[in-house]
């Protein structure tokens, strides 16, 4: 679990008071002296009181929230509430005390808004020695796990998923994740079962004679394309470094090939190097950095990763099955050493498409994730107007209130490739990678654009020359906006 209290009080003045013997409880829990102990409950009591007096219309009574986040190197308190909207950059230049006291009693003061969602102040106060409110339960990471197969103990078994073994599979990503993996669908023994029998995931796991299900990983199916991505990838704690991470990795690589994948790809989080050196160590070829594509929910516990509140970027890999066929594709100017890079990365030959063999239909449609609260513009051919087409299925997007949007371009269809790239650079886009066997056997190339301030873009590890390279285009590409 995660080291937080949290607590709910009515907006009424008597309540105050309760709400700050809790915070001193937590001060004294890790260790403040008097001086420090006395400011955060100072800047508290500040944040809480003008959340009685200011918060809800006169006469209502609402809810003040407080969560306690006890942190690696200090205390974070977070006030929230759904009362009135304010704007806080003019009341903070207003004031002559209030906020301007909370800051100096705290190092860090921060304001949100969230919208529907209400509003929240949150203080940090840091404290030098924090180790004593480490977790006792902590997730297990296989993050830097390369033991090799041969490693495996001869009680584990490699295995196809089996009925019965769908309640296992939760509990092991409850264990490495508690509730915070965004594929929630596995939190559902219900809904493995379901998939695995209809083909839409293949779960394979590593089953132990005497504990049972001590592992697994899985094919994950695209819709419309024959293509998988690999992942939810977890291993037991008490069976950590005994190589079962990659007998099951060659396991799912078998498999892809058994039911005649064209591709498969790896989505590594890039809070740590580990998971792309993983994917590069088993030949995959890299193809994309994706930005915000993972939410802030996701907690990672690897003392070796990094920590952001944002959503976090993941670096694509692609272990192309069926390299026959004849990729002729439409080569954007603008990016056209980097795409022609990125398939020769996977081992894959390219010729350019003519414009007058393209066919002359429109085709543009647009995908929600609600795992990942994101849009996905899907861009196969434009044959008119394409500066307003484009801006009518963006204004779209824009209200659905999705912190990224991506644009999938059909670099085997879209002649207009190049007027695309224009268009989508005006708006804000950036580069992101190919995506190859993405919808019905074509190769996409993918741009993004940040929609919101909850996207880390300055916290990201590159493992390889070449996700170094792609970032830095990214950065660059950020900074011109």
């Amino acid at each position: 679990m995660k080291n937080s209290v949290s607590l709910s009080i009515p907006s009424q003045k008597r309540f105050v008071r309760f709400a700050l013997k809790i915070v001193e409880e937590a001060t004294d829990l890790v260790g403040f002296d008097t001086q420090k102990r006395d400011e955060v409950l100072n800047a508290t009591r500040e944040l809480v009181e003008n959340g009685v007096k200011h918060a809800y219309p006169k006469g209502e009574v609402g809810i003040i929230d407080l969560e306690i986040r006890f942190l690696p190197h200090g205390l974070s308190i977070e006030v929230h509430d759904m009362g009135l909207p304010l704007d806080f950059e003019r009341i903070y230049k207003t004031t002559k005390g209030g906020l301007k006291r909370v800051e100096e009693y705290v190092d860090k003061l921060h304001f949100t808004n969230h919208g529907q969602n209400g509003k929240s102040f949150a203080i940090f106060k840091s404290h030098e020695n924090m180790e004593v409110l480490e977790d006792t339960m902590q997730p297990y990471s296989d993050l830097e796990d390369n033991s090799p197969s041969s490693l495996k103990p001869s009680s584990i078994t490699i295995r196809d998923y089996q009925e019965g073994d769908e309640e296992a599979v939760s509990r092991l990503i409850y264990s490495n994740y508690t509730y915070s993996y965004y594929k929630s669908l596995f939190y559902y023994p219900k809904k493995i079962k379901e998939l695995n029998e209809k083909g839409e995931i293949f779960s394979i796991v590593a089953s132990d004679a005497a504990t049972g299900v001590v592992g697994h990983f899985a094919l994950v199916k695209l819709p419309d394309a024959n293509c998988a991505e690999i992942g939810v990838a977890v291993v037991h704690p008490d069976f950590k470094g005994h190589g079962i991470m990659n007998a099951m990795l060659e396991r799912v690589l078998e498999k892809a090939r058994q039911i005649g994948l064209d591709a498969i790809f790896g989505e590594a989080v890039m809070l740590h190097p580990f998971s792309q050196r993983a994917n590069l160590s088993h030949g995959f070829g890299e193809s994309a950095l994706i930005l915000g594509i993972v939410p802030n929910t996701i907690s990672l516990r690897d003392k070796n990763a990094l920590h952001t509140d944002k959503r976090t970027a993941v670096f694509v890999a692609y272990k192309v099955l069926r390299k026959e066929r004849k990729n002729t594709i439409f080569l954007p100017k603008r990016y056209e050493k980097l795409v022609r890079k990125i398939y020769m990365n996977n081992g894959l030959e390219i010729s350019e498409a003519k414009k007058e063999d393209a066919k002359a239909e429109q085709k543009i449609t647009y995908e929600m994730s609600s795992y990942t609260n994101t849009a996905t513009l899907v861009i196969d051919r434009l044959s008119r107007n394409i500066r307003h087409t484009i801006k009518h299925y963006l204004m779209l997007l824009y209200k659905k209130h999705v912190d990224m949007i991506f644009a999938d371009i059909n670099l085997m269809q879209c002649a207009e490739i190049d007027e695309v790239v224009k268009k989508l650079k005006k708006e804000g886009f950036v580069f992101s990678g190919v995506l190859f066997y993405r919808r019905n056997q074509d190769d996409y190339m993918r741009m993004q654009l940040v929609n919101s301030d909850n996207v880390e873009t300055k916290s990201i590890v590159c493992y390889s020359g070449f996700c170094h390279e792609l970032l830095e285009v990214i950065n660059r590409e950020l900074s011109e906006k």
